[in-house]
């Protein structure tokens, strides 16, 4: 009696929608952060800048960090 061969099983394939579909969500996701960093960039060039707006760009930025996790994300399972 002889021992049966065990294959390793086959390494597992990111699926192409998901990944597409992550990667597009988190692009859409960066443009807040985007274009409050020009905004920021825009405004500062006057006496000190608008106020008020500081919690309005945080919010932004963290849409933008929950974009950049996404792609991060869709990249990795790749």
């Amino acid at each position: 009696m002889s021992v049966p061969e065990i294959t390793p099983p086959e390494p597992k394939q990111g699926g192409g929608c998901g990944t597409v579909l992550l990667l597009l969500i988190g692009l859409v996701l960066l443009l807040p952060g985007f274009c409050s960093l020009i905004f920021i960039g825009l405004s500062m060039g006057g006496s000190g800048g608008p106020r008020g707006f500081e919690s309005l760009w945080l919010f932004t930025f963290l849409i933008a960090a929950l974009g950049v996790t996404l792609i991060w994300q869709a990249v990795r399972r790749r």
